[in-house]
């Protein structure tokens, strides 16, 4: 029986943000289709593990060719730089430069972490449509941002355990940005512990030039 002035079942739950019950039919169309999803999931793991070293060689990059992956100029970068810049009025480096970094940490670092099964690079523009990347390509994405907005001396860090940081100097301090843990530090020039911690850095670059420490 109904009261008067009640709801049906299904648009009570949805009033109360639930939604309404799957009918049999659509019960049994979306198991098809996670069914298909998941077989299609399988089908690629297949192409993947197949063609995994293919897909390194063609990817693998010198160190020389890693500063060409930090692209300032890259649209999605400028998109990303144009909504951080107009929480300014107007915008100004000396001013405004570390907020805006800080805020461009927040807008990536929220980002879901992902591992790639292969060393595949992946593009600024893909990082924000699926809004993942793993630790060095968001590391690059970063650098190319604070390049962006202004940072001549943002670099990307490349540890020993492949582990990613960048960093930039702003204010007379050195700012050292943990990918993996989603930190930012701040250190003066000289500090011991950041003259210890770059004994662990391989490799440093940007758009413009690139140090290999491995052989030091």
């Amino acid at each position: 029986m109904k009261l008067p002035g009640s709801l049906p079942f299904g648009a009570a739950a949805a009033s109360h943000g639930q939604p309404p019950p799957l009918s049999n039919e659509e019960a049994e169309s979306l198991r098809k289709q996670l069914a298909e999803a998941k077989l299609q999931v399988e089908l690629y793991k297949l192409v993947v593990e197949r063609y995994h070293k293919f897909i390194e060689d063609s990817e693998s990059k010198s160190i020389a060719e890693l500063r060409q992956l930090v692209r300032p100029l890259d649209s999605a970068v400028t998109e990303l730089k144009i909504a951080i810049q107009d929480q300014f009025h107007p915008y100004l480096y000396q001013d405004h430069f570390l907020k805006a970094a800080e805020t461009g940490l927040d807008m990536v670092f929220a980002w879901k972490s992902v591992s790639m099964p292969v060393s595949f690079w992946v593009s600024f523009s893909d990082m924000a449509r699926m809004k993942a990347a793993d630790d060095i390509d968001r590391a690059i994405l970063l650098c190319s941002l604070f390049r962006s907005l202004g940072s001549d001396n943002a670099r990307v860090l490349i540890g020993k355990n492949k582990s990613a940081w960048v960093s930039f100097s702003f204010a007379d301090k050195q700012y050292m940005v943990d990918v993996t843990r989603k930190s930012m530090n701040a250190f003066a020039p000289k500090d011991d512990s950041l003259r210890q911690f770059m004994v662990s850095i391989l490799y440093s670059f940007n758009d413009r030039d690139y140090e290999d420490f491995s052989e030091g």
